[in-house]
């Protein structure tokens, strides 16, 4: 559509019809049998971990244990086998990086583990792919990200 007016101007108009494919995302089907899965959450931040606890809760997942720094993380992995840890970057007494750095060390270590910060600014999920993390999952996140995630870590594993 044109509208014009002489010495004053014109107007164009265009209309373009889209259509925006929708991936389904629901959290029901996952060809991922949770039930005998272990989560290990480490956060400092009670209140984060409960809202990893909660964006959990669909997945009818057989344990998720947390912890609130890199040491205990470190002391939580040396007494069970775990099939995926969230980790927290920004921590004190050992942040995420150096305690993935440390268990990644370890022979026979193979946990897939995301690396769950605030730090989103653009190239924060290159720099902690580089890094060693298998993945990166950018606060505040919602269940299917979240879920996402964990699928991709999985799957990958199997």
């Amino acid at each position: 559509k044109v509208e014009s007016i002489y010495q004053k101007g014109s107007t164009f108009t265009v209309i373009i019809p889209q259509t925006i494919p929708t991936k389904d995302l629901s959290l029901s089907t996952s060809p991922i049998n949770y039930k005998n899965k272990s989560i290990l959450i480490v956060d400092d931040n009670k209140l984060n971990i409960k809202v990893a606890k909660k964006a959990l809760e669909n997945l009818n997942l057989k344990q998720i244990d947390e912890c609130y720094n890199g040491y205990e993380a470190l002391e939580k992995v040396n007494s069970k086998k775990y099939d995926l840890i969230l980790m927290d970057i920004m921590m004190p007494v050992m942040n995420g990086v150096v305690t993935m750095q440390t268990l990644k060390q370890r022979p026979n270590f193979n946990t897939p583990i995301i690396a769950i910060t605030a730090d989103a600014v653009e190239g924060a999920c290159e720099k902690y792919i580089q890094a060693g993390f298998n993945n990166y999952l950018a606060k505040p996140f919602t269940k299917r990200e979240l879920k996402e995630k964990i699928d991709n870590c999985l799957n990958s594993k199997v």
